[in-house]
């Protein structure tokens, strides 16, 4: 086969488990939207009766009834649901119960800082992961490869609320070095992305350690140690190359865990992103706001699922003929 025609197939194999992923992860967000809507719309209590509440007015059967056909509450179930999801695929989160802004706008204002947030956490959980695995094995019997293998595998163990409540004593409060919260400065974000980033650090280190060690057992690693290669290359290049598609799914499941995870560290760092939005709207039961949280968890779940296919895949070239 030429080698350009070659390219071309060998591209299109690459994107065989990207595309069979996108087709799954379309279908769980439908499911997931379904379930959302149902869940949501079915919990007890009105929503046109609490929000007259929240204005002030005591809700009478002619108010709530004028206000329920206001925002659509008393069409059939699968009549308000293609509604929802119509407004949802042309951009249209709906007004959010509480204040009656769009809830589109608002979370264009707070996704910026929950990304930001749950990226450097995830700088965090991979850089600590790798650098104590390869360390750990390495020199297995070193007493701070030891030290930090307890500490992370034993702040993984815990509630990240209890982590950061540590963090925030010693740290911010008994040292004084870091502020307690808020986004008031750009080293706010330190103390909740280390919250957050030892709680993925614990779940890929623990992997990535055992499938480095399972590697260097492979007859490749044992023959490339045969031919005079030092011990430190054979592990951080070859043995971490050949765990690197298993490291590569479950750190795409982690940074997932990290997204929907920063709700509880962004309210007790009172962190302006969406995590602080969805408890305050799951309070006030703002059910449009609670839906669009949701769907864009879910969405971001299924991306960077895909995303991982795609790198496992260049990262192991026999992912790509499997289809999977």
């Amino acid at each position: 086969m030429p080698a350009r025609p070659r390219r071309v197939a060998s591209a299109v194999s690459a994107l065989t488990p990207a595309l069979a992923r996108t087709a799954r992860g379309l279908a769980v967000l439908l499911v997931v939207s379904v379930f959302t809507f149902l869940l949501t719309v079915l919990a007890p209590g009105d929503p046109a009766e609490e929000i007259l509440r929240r204005g002030g007015t005591q809700p009478t059967p002619g108010s709530v009834a004028r206000l329920r056909a206001e925002l659509g509450l008393d069409a059939p179930l699968p009549v308000r649901y293609l509604r929802w999801l119509g407004d949802v695929l042309r951009g249209d989160l709906g007004d959010s119960y509480a204040d009656r802004a769009p809830v589109a706008a608002e979370i264009v204002s707070r996704v910026p800082a929950t990304l930001w947030l749950a990226a450097l956490a995830s700088v965090i959980a991979v850089t600590l992961a790798v650098v104590v695995a390869v360390r750990t094995v390495l020199r297995p019997h070193a007493l701070d490869g030891r030290i930090a293998l307890t500490l992370i595998v034993a702040a993984g163990a815990v509630p990240p609320y209890i982590v950061g409540v540590l963090l925030i004593s010693v740290v911010a409060v008994g040292l004084g070095t870091l502020p307690t919260g808020g986004a008031g400065s750009p080293v706010a974000v330190v103390l909740p992305a280390f919250t957050l980033g030892l709680a993925g650090a614990a779940t890929l280190l623990r992997l990535l350690r055992a499938d480095l060690v399972s590697a260097t057992r492979q007859p490749f690693v044992v023959l490339a140690r045969a031919k005079g290669v030092s011990t430190a290359r054979v592990v951080a290049v070859h043995a971490l190359r050949a765990a690197a598609p298993a490291a590569i799914a479950t750190a795409s499941v982690v940074a997932a865990e990290l997204l929907a995870g920063a709700v509880v560290v962004e309210t007790l760092f009172s962190w302006p992103g969406l995590g602080q939005y969805a408890v305050s709207a799951i309070r006030q039961r703002d059910l449009p706001v609670v839906q669009a949280y949701v769907l864009l968890t879910a969405a971001g779940t299924a991306l960077l699922l895909t995303l991982a296919d795609v790198c496992a895949a260049w990262a192991d070239p026999r992912i790509r003929g499997s289809g999977t």
